[in-house]
This record gives C-alpha cells, structure tokens and sequence, in this order.
C-alpha cells in the first residue's frame, strides 16, 4: 500500500496552503476535500445553497439566533469570502508570543504574514471598483469626523461584479486553491480528492490510516502525518471522536465569532449595489475600539429575506432597491460559545450566548451606521431590528430609538469567522501539533477574537507551519 507523506483535510486557507507548500517541496500530499470545484451561477441563491453549508443553514443558538455561513468546495470559505485581507494586529501577535513562554515567536510570524500577504497579491481596492454604498460612507464618515478608506483585498484584476460572496465571476479574487493549489494539483506530488468525506482515523504512531468514502466508495489513505484543516466548526468533531489530543475533551470549546449586522438606507439617486465590490471600504471609530465597520452588498432575493420588515413597507423597499445602500458592522466579541456532535460533524449543535457588553455593541454598531447614512444624504434608514420603529426618516427619530434597549433576539444577525474550537495553548501546541504527527491548520486554531477578518491570520500560521513540516 502506497504511503502518502502528509494527508491535508480540508482545502480552505489553512489544508490548501499547508497541501501546496509541502507538496511543492517534495512530499508526497493527498487533499481530502468534502466540496469539488465551484462554478458561477447567476442567482446568489443557488450559490448559497450549494456552496455554503448546510445551504447557509448553520446556526447557532442561545439568546439569539446567529446563522454562522461557511464555504464547502475547493478553496473552502476563500470561495465565498469578501476577499478583505487584514494583519493579525501586533498587541495580539505579542501577547501570544509571551503566553507561549517563546514557542510563538511574534517578529518570525511578522514575516509569515508579509509572505502571506505577498502571496495573495494583496492591494488596496482600486477607486473603480468602489461601489455607491462605499462612496456614501466614505463621505458621511467624513462628515462626521471619521476616515473610511477602501480596503485591502486579495485579487487580481477584479471588475467590481458585486459577487464575491458567492463565487467570483471572473475568477480574480485570490482563493486558497489559486493562491497555493494551481501549480501543483497537477504534478505528481499531490493527489486531489473531491467530494470526499474524512470518515474514520485510526492513529498509531508508526501511521496513520484514514477511512474516506468518495465517488468510487469508501477506502483507506495510510499517511505519515496528518493535518487537520476542516475549519473551526467541524475539525473539533475528529479531535473528540478520536481523541486526537492530550486535552481532546476541551475541544469545540471557547468559540468565537464575529457577530455582525447591517444597516439599509435608502437614497434619492440611484445606487446600484451590485455594481462595486461589495467589502470595497470600511472604518473604525475611536470610540468603539471592539467594532469592525465595514462594507457589504445583499441582492434583493435575499434581501427580501434577511431586510426586518413586512407586508406593504418590505414591498415599497424591494421596488426601490436600485435605490438602497447598505453598509455592515462586526464586533469584536467577548462572549463564547461551544460546539457538540450528537449527529455527525455534518449537523452540529452550536451554542452561543451574547453576553450584556456584546449586546450593546449591536446597538452601537447599528446606530453608528444609520448616523453615517444620514450624514451622506440618506432619505430613509431601516437598522437590523425586529420591531416597531425600525424604520427611520431622519437622525431626530434615529436619536428617540432605545437600540440600547432592544434585547439580542430582536436583532437580524450573522455571525462570521468562527474562532478557536481548537486553540493553540489549549488543545493544540503553538506549532498547532495535536499529538505526534497530527496537527490542525484552520481557524480553530486562533484562540481569541481578532477584530480583524481572519484569513491573512490563517494563511502565516500554515505557512508557518508547512515551514516545520517541510524541515
């Protein structure tokens, strides 16, 4: 039976850069990926429910309901991500590199970052490509005394389609498998499994053998070394079945997420949304140093679905939506959740609890947006909740709203960037090993909220620790 040197689970950030850097050095890798190669439908509805999983169905509850969407194809959630590139900010960097005792070195993961970033061909999002949303908040932030900028973004060639987040029609933006994948997934040193499902791990040290079920059936993979990188919502249900590491219980703990919403605003002018990258700009605000502002597209068939409003006011909205603006807000938060399988890795149980610091930064979130949208000449603002009054004609109402007040099951949420199932210090080491031979590369992997969109993050740590395999 044929050995591979390394098996790579998963095919996002982390396994398809992890897969491409190991493979290209001369090992012997075989990808397992659940997904196969997407293609561009021209609804975003048929993207949702092929590409994302579970249909975009995945949510978690507790004191709200927080649908949390992730990719399932090649190149993982690269495929149906904004594109934004951010750097893990250094006070984080710095307080892992001391909470490590040096095994986390912040000056060499510096330079993981800079190689990332030069491997995405990161640039800034090209005036052209700003969308009328972008360009009303860049102006009302200015208005108020705050600098909205375009932001940093991994593409090349981008046409401002308004489709990243349901596969990029011209194939610009910089996936995982383009990144690191495309040179290599034809040479002889890497094997590509598509639509195949991790079933079994039978770890002993002198191999490991995995059980997969694919297009042919099931069979067995025997490998050398094993690299985890299904993302932090299902890596965690391999490390408690198998018990894959010396704290294999504490795994699926301590999630983190970006909770996050968005503001609708309504102009005189026409603002064809789906013209412009839909992420093109963002800001922060000094005064809310644990939100995120930043941009965001909805096409009507699923505006019409996410937009807190009914009957005649849902209609008189939707017939003007080439008309509507909209704009979005992340939290860095401090709240946790968990995750459990009672049915397969496929259908997880999510738990999520927001805790009171978190809920008022919804309202502060909500109402900082709505502000900005009146400062740019909006006529009318809808913000992301489900009661009388969500509907604003100017900053007098907006100012007579208790937002404050509202309770976090009354807020249209999303949440993004799931964090920390596995995290570094507490289940995996800071080299992200697991126990001999077995290590994990995803978002789980980050043990707290970044603030910041992740991917950037991701792709040093599996640079860095392809760097380890390779050696």
């Amino acid at each position: 039976m044929d050995v591979y040197d390394i098996a790579v689970v998963g095919s996002g950030a982390g396994g398809a850069c992890v897969a491409g850097e190991t493979a290209r050095a001369g090992a012997r890798v075989v990808l397992i990926e659940q997904g196969g190669s997407a293609k561009v439908f021209a609804g975003a509805q048929q993207a949702v429910s092929t590409y994302y999983r579970s249909g975009g169905y995945v949510s978690a509850v507790g004191n709200a309901i927080l649908p949390i969407p992730t990719g399932v194809a090649l190149g993982g959630t690269t495929i149906i991500n904004s594109g934004t590139c951010m750097r893990t900010p250094r006070p984080i960097v710095e307080h892992w590199t001391r909470k490590s005792h040096g095994a986390f070195d912040a000056d060499d993961f510096e330079k993981c970052l800079d190689l990332a970033w030069t491997r995405l061909k990161v640039r800034r999002a090209p005036e052209r490509t700003l969308s009328k949303s972008s360009r009303a908040v860049i102006a009302g932030a200015k208005h108020l005394g705050l600098t909205a900028e375009p932001l940093d973004r991994c593409e090349t060639g981008c046409e401002g389609l308004g489709r990243c987040c349901f596969v990029c029609p011209t194939d610009a933006k910089m996936t995982s498998y383009k990144a690191f994948l495309d040179d290599v997934a034809s040479g002889v040193n890497l094997d590509l499994l598509c639509h195949t499902r991790l079933l079994d791990i039978d770890y002993k040290k002198s191999g490991i053998t995995l059980r997969v079920s694919g297009p042919q059936g099931d069979g067995t993979i025997t490998c050398r070394r094993l690299v985890l990188a299904c993302g932090a919502l299902a890596t965690p249900y391999f490390v408690r079945s198998f018990r894959l590491a010396p704290n294999w219980v504490a795994a699926g703990n301590n999630l983190s997420v970006h909770p996050a919403s968005k503001v609708f605003a309504y102009f005189d002018e026409r603002i064809e949304g789906w013209k412009g990258v839909p992420q093109g700009a963002g800001f922060d605000d000094p005064r809310y140093p644990d939100l995120r502002f930043e941009g965001v597209y909805t096409p009507p068939e699923l505006a019409a679905l996410t937009m807190p409003l009914e009957g005649s006011r849902l209609s008189w909205w939707m017939q003007r939506y080439a008309h509507v603006a909209t704009f979005g807000y992340m939290i860095k938060d401090s709240s946790r959740g968990f995750i459990r399988y009672p049915a397969g890795p496929e259908n997880p149980f999510i738990y999520y609890h927001f805790n009171r610091a978190d809920s008022l930064l919804l309202a502060q979130g909500a109402r900082r947006v709505a502000e900005v949208f009146f400062a740019a000449g909006a006529r009318r603002v809808v913000v992301p909740v489900n009661r009388a009054g969500n509907e604003l004609g100017g900053s007098d109402e907006l100012a007579r709203l208790d937002l404050e007040g509202t309770r976090v099951r009354h807020y249209q949420l999303m949440a993004f960037h799931p964090l920390g199932t596995c995290a570094m210090g507490r289940v995996a080491g800071w080299n992200l090993e697991l126990m001999p031979d077995v290590f994990v590369c995803d978002g789980s992997v980050i043990p707290e909220s970044l603030g910041v969109n992740p991917q950037i993050t991701i792709y040093a740590l599996a640079l860095r620790l392809a760097r380890h395999l390779k050696s």
